[in-house]
């Protein structure tokens, strides 16, 4: 399965919420999500190839008290939002050991992501809505689909958008490391 997505930054944080409490969903608590990212050795700026490419991920999750510790790999796919992804959950004592590991494999600390995510779903489709540190208020679809569906997912997370009031114009092609990489870099 491939982890279809779809991004936009929020104009108005507070209509996207109400819109969905309209649409009947319940708004679960907040979760806290620090996550650190690792390229490999040989991309040092996001405007090189991505796709096809390997990444690593350790999220620290946060729900009230509970903490959580996942470990990702994901592959792009045909754009930066579209991979494939692997997660299994870990152990915080094995953090340190799995950052060595990935130095040897051949990656690099990229930069940290810090956000505050409320998750929801309609039907097949997840609906993360993020405060992200030093980036601001975003909105994100996802959804799993088949080698070959990508295309009529992503005309199905548009539909979404529309129904939520978020134009064209907003939309974001990249990822948060690469968001947080071009805003520390002076980038567009």
């Amino acid at each position: 399965m491939n982890e279809i997505e779809a991004k936009a930054k929020l104009k108005n944080r507070e209509a996207v919420m109400n819109r969905l409490k309209e649409m009947g969903l319940e708004i679960p608590a907040t979760k806290s999500q620090n996550d650190t990212i690792f390229w490999p050795n040989d991309i040092k700026d996001p405007a090189g190839r991505l796709f096809g490419r390997n990444f690593l991920r350790i999220r620290e999750q946060k729900i009230g008290d509970k903490k959580k510790f996942i470990f990702t790999i994901k592959k792009s796919l045909e754009n930066q939002l579209d991979s494939v992804e692997k997660e299994v959950e870990i152990k915080e004592e094995d953090i340190p050991t799995m950052f060595s590991i990935f130095e040897l494999l051949g990656f690099y600390h990229f930069t940290t992501v810090e956000k505050e995510r409320i998750n929801a779903n309609i039907g097949d489709i997840e609906i993360c809505i993020d405060e992200v540190t030093d980036l601001g208020s975003f909105v994100e679809l996802e959804k799993f689909g088949e080698d070959g569906e990508a295309e009529n997912i992503h005309r199905e997370l548009e539909a979404m958008f529309e129904k939520l009031g978020i134009k064209k114009e907003d939309y974001v092609y990249h990822g948060y490391d690469i968001l947080m990489y071009n805003a520390k870099n002076d980038k567009s």
